[in-house]
Parts: structure tokens; sequence; C-alpha cells
């Protein structure tokens, strides 16, 4: 039982150490920072939220990770690997990310199937920002591309540089 309790301890410490890390540190509510702040420049870049599950490869979410942490995007899970912390962090431990479980995220943005990609404008908190939205098995730079050419959120094009290795 101590066991159990050392262990949630330590995981709620590393999730909350891993949320501030999201917030900048002038921010005096980390529930309502924003998620990044990508440019420097008078363009704000957007964010990206990949909703996935833990049920697809793991080669799949090690890439989408991989990319994500390029652009400083979020991959989001709706909940714990068979209602476990500890299945889910020893998963998380083996792929290497980090994750927001976060369900409201997927009643937000209506999400029935994943990888969905969701680029928006804004802050995370805002009821409805302006946002794009494409849905199946394709990398992040197909959708970037996709969204920067035909989408509304025009300011893709910054991650999109960001991504091949731009500094955006």
């Amino acid at each position: 039982m101590l066991s159990r309790l050392v262990f949630y301890l330590f995981l709620s410490m590393l999730i909350s150490l891993e949320s501030n890390a999201l917030c900048p540190k002038e921010s005096t509510h980390p529930q309502t920072c924003p998620i990044q702040k990508l440019s420097s420049s008078e363009e704000k870049a957007p964010t990206v939220l990949v909703f996935a599950s833990f049920s697809m490869p793991q080669a799949t979410l090690k890439q989408l990770a991989a990319d994500l942490k390029k652009v400083d995007g979020v991959l989001v899970i709706r909940g714990l690997i068979n209602n476990s912390f500890k299945e889910t962090a020893i998963t998380l431990q083996k792929l290497g990310t980090s994750v927001l479980l976060d369900p409201t995220l997927f009643e937000k943005y209506n999400i029935t199937s994943v990888p969905t990609f969701i680029i928006f404008k804004g802050e995370l908190k805002d009821d409805h920002p302006p946002y794009d939205h494409l849905t199946g098995n394709v990398s992040l730079r197909f959708v970037l591309e996709k969204v920067a050419q035909e989408g509304e959120i025009k300011s893709a094009a910054l991650l999109l540089e960001k991504l091949k290795g731009g500094k955006a």
C-alpha cells in the first residue's frame, strides 16, 4: 500500500514538472498558460495537438512524438492503459515521450478516431479557437503542408519550417 502511494506521488510530481515546463515562468496561472510560444516574430506560430491511442503501433507513436518535439506540439491521449498508472508509465518510458492525458480535449474537438491532428491559433483554454484538423495515418509534415496550403491556419508554414530544421 505504501509503495503504491509513493508511486502515485512520484507520478504526480513528474506530471506537475512536465506541465510546468510547458508554461512560461512569468505565468501566474499555469493551468491557463498557452502550450507553446514558437515564434518571436509578429506572427505567432499555431499549436499542434495530435490525438492518439496506446493501441496505435509504438513505431507510429515514437515518430509522432519525435516530430511533435521539433515543433513544441503535444501528443494527447484519452486515458490510462487498463486504468493503470503503472502500465501507462512503463509504456511512456518505453516510448521515451510524455503525453497529455485529457479526455475533455477529445470531447472539445469531437475526436472519434486517431490519429487526429489539430492545428489551432490561440490558447488551449480558449473555447473556440480557429483550427484545422486532419485525421489519418499520415506524417506531421504532410499535415502541416496541407494546412499551410489549403487550411485556414496559414501560419502552419512556420511549424513546417521548424519541422524541417529551420528556425521559424
